[in-house]
């Protein structure tokens, strides 16, 4: 019965995760959707904007360097599974969402 719990989780997992993944994608890759309305907005903040957008590409930069020195070094983070728990938040989001109002 234990192992049919496990199985039935991992299971839920994966649904939620992949109406996720497929639900931001649509929504980002369509006809005027999140990546062409976001990537407008970018470069115009960008264009407009330099020295904020300077500090923003800085504090990138070494956001990424510390999260690769601390995966050289073998440090172990939860980060992945905060990132799965997100894309079941998300997950149930688009389902909730097509059930109640019938669109994704």
């Amino acid at each position: 019965m234990k192992q049919f719990l496990v199985m039935l989780e991992s299971l839920i997992t994966l649904i939620l995760v992949v109406v996720a993944i497929a639900g931001i994608s649509y929504h980002t890759f369509r006809d005027g959707g999140w990546f062409a309305q976001g990537f407008g907005k970018v470069t115009h903040a960008f264009t407009n904007y330099p020295l904020m957008a300077l500090a923003v590409s800085i504090s990138l930069f070494f956001a990424v360097r510390a999260w690769r020195h601390r995966k050289i070094r073998g440090e172990r983070t939860k980060f992945f599974d905060y990132v799965i728990y997100l894309l079941m938040a998300v997950g149930i989001y688009f389902i909730g969402r097509y059930v109640l109002q019938g669109e994704i």
